[in-house]
């Protein structure tokens, strides 16, 4: 996965010296997104478990699985499907990039762990997988870029909670959202 954050984007988180984009351990039900705001450009990095997405961890051997990981895939890149900017921004959006170990040769590749944070152990070699997604928008009018919803809890309804991280050239803030709890508010 490319990284989100650009030169002045860096710049900036340096500058502060917040370390914004941690890396989050793999956790059932808990997903993550990282927002940069940066003039008219609007980056967003969606984290979800594969459990969240598709119901499963391993390789889509299955025509069923296959179908799951192709259906999750075709609406992941949708942002209308995840992100409800407001239509005062007149942002437009690229499709999203959608990576996933579940799509590698048909292999889940490198999430090993040896105890899984939701309370869930794995046997020894068993790998995580997640579904990571990169949106880009382009924004005439950022400033009106206040609030965002986030539609993903009505899309994947295993997903629990999700951990949001923005950077704007304001400020930067962390938000917890969860299902009835869904709207982003910008720093």
């Amino acid at each position: 996965m490319k990284a989100l954050v650009s030169i002045p984007s860096a710049a900036m988180l340096a500058l502060t010296g917040t370390a914004l984009f941690a890396a989050e351990p793999h956790v059932h039900g808990a997903g993550t997104l990282q927002l940069v705001l940066e003039g008219g450009s609007l980056n967003a990095e969606l984290r979800l478990p594969a459990m969240d997405v598709v119901g499963f961890e391993h390789a889509p051997r299955e025509a069923k699985h296959q179908e799951a990981v192709k259906k999750a895939v075709g609406m992941l890149k949708d942002s209308r499907k995840v992100l409800a900017l407001p239509d005062a921004a007149q942002c437009t959006a690229a499709p999203g990039a959608v990576d996933s170990e579940l799509l590698e040769d048909g292999h889940a590749a490198s999430h090993k762990h040896d105890k899984h944070e939701a309370g869930h152990d794995h046997a020894d070699g068993e790998a995580h997988a997640d579904f990571e997604v990169v949106y880009r928008f382009g924004c005439h009018r950022p400033e009106a870029l206040k609030q965002i919803k986030v539609l993903v809890f009505q899309q994947l309804p295993k997903l629990e909670r999700l951990d949001v991280e923005m950077a704007t050239s304001t400020g930067q803030r962390s938000q917890r959202l969860v299902p009835g709890q869904d709207t982003i508010t910008l720093p």
